[in-house]
């Protein structure tokens, strides 16, 4: 019998805040994960050849948004992006994906890269195809239909206009090379459930919202050039509304991005999934095959640092530990010479004579001339604030012995606050009193915030060797950026 092998597809429906989301699933639960989100006026029905190709290889799941497709939401479901990205958000956590590479495409754009922001862990890399986040990426068009908003005098009548099968079909017809190439059962199925009942009130209004889109593109931008997440643009350079401008704006924020562009239109993976689908697996299988992340660790011999050390080197990282005898914090040159070449510092400084803050600042102006750009700075517990605007350094019974120290680290995080720098600093701090021995669990809580994390009993606690695991972490995943993040149970 010949070789050939074509994955089952399977088609489910789960329950998330009141929404039956209908979804599409394929692939080994083991292999790399891809979530594809899909656009107007489409549904997951669009990946259907995509999963057919690749899902041998790959984990491939696939939700219709509220309004599209087989999902069903209540009567009183209100319609804007923030609520799709709520949705599917809730989703993600329903099927338990926990790490996976995000393919956006048109809405798939401003709801996945509200997950993004939200949940920047979740981002193993991103494949986008015409989904725009520049302004230059908007035709006049575009720009018509964006400058609808609600109650706006013949704003819905705007949109309804684009509801119809011509437009439909012209979607995916305009712009291609070859018509025949284009199946209908896509513009017939996407204008079947356009007719349904209540999907044109839905529709409208999303379009009378994409203007809050447009105003979280620096947002966006800004969380692409923090979190450089390996990144793979595929654009139908013939799209009536995202013009090719708007695929090489990526490379402002991603100078690594691959940029591949085909003379189509928007629906892109109608025309072109031959030439597509072969890009895409070799960019979701390049990212096993990264060579691993080079480390310095600063203070490398200390309890934390050497902490850090070692569960980096377990995971496959390439750790330089680095100590008094090997570099100078207060001296750029030395620590610019110590850190050159790797991919990240992370610095464990503890001393007298404002060793930390010194150092905190010689760290800012010695890593951008070595060519670093990634720096994790573990701070102290005494900057938390047990009330608003009140810190534990502050307090009047705040141990003595440790007071300087913990003033210093403060000191240390106000620093990188104020910093204008290309640095992507994070600080890490750990619970303001129970740091306490003891190995890695994988059991904690990392998050971005001024205030202790506390358990059902009110305790912030954490072991060295989670502490640990939180700050690699952070690494590996590129998150908390330009950030104070603390860890508990």
């Amino acid at each position: 019998m010949a070789d050939v092998f074509v994955p089952h597809i399977r088609h489910r429906v789960v329950e998330v805040d009141g929404v039956r989301v209908f979804y599409r699933e394929t692939g080994p639960s083991t292999a790399p994960a891809l979530l594809l989100l899909h656009g107007i006026p489409s549904a997951s029905h669009q990946f259907r050849r995509l999963m057919d190709a690749l899902g041998g290889r790959f984990r491939m799941i696939a939700p219709d948004y509220p309004g599209f497709g087989h999902t069903e939401a209540p009567d009183d479901f209100v319609y804007s992006f923030d609520r799709l990205a709520d949705i599917v958000e809730g989703f993600v956590d329903a099927v338990g994906l926990d790490r996976f590479v995000l393919y956006a495409f048109d809405f798939g754009g401003p709801v996945g890269l509200r997950l993004a922001t939200r949940r920047p862990a979740w981002i193993a890399g991103l494949i986008v195809q015409n989904a725009n986040t520049y302004d230059e990426g908007l035709s006049d068009m575009a720009r018509a239909m964006t400058a609808n908003k609600p109650g706006q005098p013949g704003a819905r009548d705007n949109v309804l206009q684009l509801l119809e099968l011509p437009v439909t079909r012209g979607q995916y017809e305009g712009g291609t090379t070859d018509v025949e190439l284009v199946a209908p059962d896509g513009w017939t199925l996407d204008q079947h459930f356009l007719d349904l009942p209540g999907r044109k009130d839905a529709q409208v209004h999303l379009a009378l919202d994409y203007h809050t889109n447009v105003a979280l593109y620096p947002v966006w931008q800004q969380w692409l050039r923090e979190h450089r997440p390996p990144t793979l643009v595929l654009w139908g350079r013939n799209d009536a509304f995202f013009p090719e401008a708007g695929a090489t704006a990526y490379l402002r924020d991603l100078p690594g991005a691959a940029i591949h562009l085909f003379d189509t239109g928007h629906f892109a993976l109608e025309e072109n999934l031959p030439e597509i689908a072969p890009l895409i697996g070799d960019f979701v299988d390049g990212l096993d095959r990264k060579e691993p992340m080079k480390i310095a660790v600063i203070a490398a011999t200390g309890n934390l640092g050497s902490a850090v050390a070692r569960e980096a080197t377990a995971r496959g990282l390439l750790v330089t530990a680095l100590g008094r005898d090997t570099v100078d914090v207060t001296d750029a040159a030395s620590v610019e010479k110590a850190v050159a070449g790797h991919d990240a510092v992370v610095a464990a400084i503890k001393g007298d004579d404002r060793l930390v803050p010194r150092g905190a600042e010689t760290l800012l102006r010695a890593l951008p001339l070595a060519g670093v750009d990634r720096l994790v700075f573990l701070g102290g517990g005494g900057s938390l604030e047990y009330a608003p605007g009140r810190r534990f350094v502050d307090s009047p019974d705040f141990p003595a012995q440790y007071l300087a120290t913990a003033r210093d680290q403060s000191e240390a995080l106000e620093i990188l606050r104020a910093a204008d720098s290309p640095v992507r600093w994070s600080y890490v701090s750990p619970p303001p009193v129970h740091l306490v021995p003891g190995t890695a669990t994988g059991a904690y809580r990392a998050e971005a915030r001024d205030t202790p994390i506390v358990d059902a009993e009110g305790e912030s606690r954490i072991s060295v060797g989670d502490y640990a695991s939180a700050i690699v972490d952070a690494l590996e995943e590129n998150t908390f950026v330009h950030q104070r993040f603390t860890v508990s149970y």
